[in-house]
């Protein structure tokens, strides 16, 4: 974990007290944002997105190298909680915005509102600011981390207030955490820092964020207790068991509990302000979108969403319908060109794509969709029609990488069309495939198929360097598990094992699937 900056500037926070516009779309220098907001209100969304992408940048050390069209973080504003509900799918009334790492282009989906900001409540600002954190903290990540710190960590620069004077405020209180808090006798302090989450009751997961987030601010701002979080963090690198390093790094952990009980009842509580004139937001441009894009673009969050075998030739349906009324429009056309892929038919999304690459033939994407479409034609061909197909996607995919170097989705896909066509992959694929995840370490199937080439060219560091974003992030699941395995073989200096549960784990050489 890297090191927080020393910020002399800490203030105190009270603690214990208690006509729909035209679609827009909005570039900035680490976002694209699509809202169906008047283009100053866009402008201004945009603005706090980048002052607090510099801001988090400038509190962990992290670098800000360059970042092409297709790597910046995609946003949809959705007209309201239920447009995100209903997008999300799987029946969760909880969710209220959320966040999709990809290689082919991470996305976040937010609501224009959450309805009255009143106190205790979750923002639309802060449910995007805590998965935009994930998304920097993956970027950045070097040492593993239990789920407590990376959704504290969240929590911690999710209440961020830019400030009337242009100042901007990090580490303000999780008001909405306190039903959490209030819950915290269900989440013991030690089944906290072991880990171990497997049997964490509904009730106890709430907590674990808002404890999560107490504990990270408590560490952070605690003088005495200065520089024990990255000393955890350090032990846990080493292979230390997660709860031995809480005794080595925080002492008695009976007293760290008594502490931050003390701590959380405080009146005020200590947060961060950050000279706003050293963080601008940089250009941004707003543009209102055409007549096409503007009715195509929902059913264009729906196919980045991601569709099923029953909603795939529908949603097509749609877009075709559209398409009809606005043939030649770029952003219309490129939606037809997924769509019709997803839906199974390659030789209308190609067509699709050409016609997008009519209006711009400079358009990585739809280069990129069109190589999807050459490849899906490739695996129906046989003999040396396939062949060709495969070769054909390749120089496809080599294309758009010439148009957007720093896209890893056209390297992602250059790398498993070998697989997809039964052969060896070459040398330069392969270092197309770990250059796409150093680009998106935030896709976590991309960093497998990264770790897995590794082993296999005996490079166990690199790996187990590929394998840390993996195996604690704390939506992984079983791919966690996995990537935490072949960890242990790592650290145990096996890499044959490692290389071995790899296998046993399915690790597909494919890759992370686009969309």
């Amino acid at each position: 974990m890297r090191k927080w900056r020393c910020v002399v500037a800490a203030t105190l926070i009270p603690w214990g007290s208690s006509a729909q516009a035209a679609w827009y779309r909005a570039d900035s220098k680490h976002f694209i944002i699509y809202a169906d907001e008047s283009a100053q209100d866009l402008t201004a969304f945009a603005t706090r997105l980048e002052r607090f992408d510099r801001a988090v940048r400038f509190l962990r050390e992290m670098d800000d190298p360059p970042v092409g069209d297709g790597n910046r973080l995609t946003v949809f504003v959705l007209p309201s909680v239920g447009a995100v509900q209903k997008l999300h799918g799987y029946g969760d009334r909880y969710v209220e915005g959320f966040y999709t790492p990809r290689a082919s282009g991470s996305l976040a989906f937010v609501p224009r509102s959450t309805g009255p900001n009143l106190p205790g409540t979750l923002s639309a600002d802060t449910i995007f600011f805590h998965e935009y954190s994930h998304h920097l903290m993956f970027q950045a990540i070097d040492k593993p981390l239990p789920p407590w710190v990376v959704e504290g960590f969240a929590e911690f620069m999710s209440t961020v207030r830019f400030e009337k004077n242009g100042d901007i405020g990090i580490g303000l209180p999780a008001y909405h955490r306190a039903g959490g808090l209030a819950l915290a006798n269900s989440l013991p302090l030690q089944t906290m820092l072991s880990g171990d989450y497997v049997k964490l009751s509904p009730e106890q997961r709430e907590s674990l964020y808002a404890r999560g987030w107490l504990l990270v601010h408590y560490l952070t701002f605690e003088k005495s207790r200065t520089g024990q979080l990255d000393r955890y963090a350090s032990l846990l690198a080493k292979g230390m068991p997660g709860l031995d390093a809480a005794r080595a790094a925080f002492g008695d952990l009976k007293q760290l509990d008594h502490e931050l009980n003390v701590y959380v009842n405080r009146n005020q509580l200590s947060y961060v302000k950050l000279n706003g004139a050293k963080f601008p937001a940089g250009d941004i441009q707003v543009q209102q979108l055409s007549e096409g894009a503007s009715k195509v673009i929902m059913l264009r969050a729906q196919s980045k969403r991601g569709v099923s075998a029953q909603t795939a030739e529908p949603l097509a349906v749609q877009v075709r319908a559209v398409e009809t009324r606005f043939p030649g429009d770029e952003l219309v056309e490129l939606t037809l060109a997924e769509a019709e892929l997803n839906a199974g038919h390659h030789d209308a999304s190609e067509g699709a794509a050409d016609r997008a690459l009519k209006a711009n033939p400079k358009d990585p994407k739809a280069l990129v969709i069109k190589g999807r479409s050459v490849l899906a034609r490739a695996r129906a061909g046989t003999g040396n029609q396939r062949r060709e197909a495969f070769e054909e996607a390749r120089q496809l995919f080599i294309a758009a990488n010439k148009l957007d170097t720093e896209d890893p989705e056209p390297l992602m896909l250059f790398f498993t069309s070998f697989g997809e066509e039964g052969v060896k992959p070459t040398a330069n694929a392969i270092a197309a495939l770990h250059y796409a995840s150093d680009l998106a370490p935030q896709d976590t199937g991309l960093r497998m198929n990264s770790a897995f080439e590794y082993l296999a060219e005996g490079e166990p560091a690199e790996a187990k360097r590929a394998l840390i974003p993996v195996a604690y992030d704390p939506h992984g699941r079983e791919l966690t598990q996995i990537a935490r395995s072949i960890i242990d073989k790592i650290d145990a200096g096996d890499a044959q094992a490692a290389l071995s549960t790899a296998r046993a784990g399915a690790v597909s050489r494919g890759g992370s699937t686009p969309n």
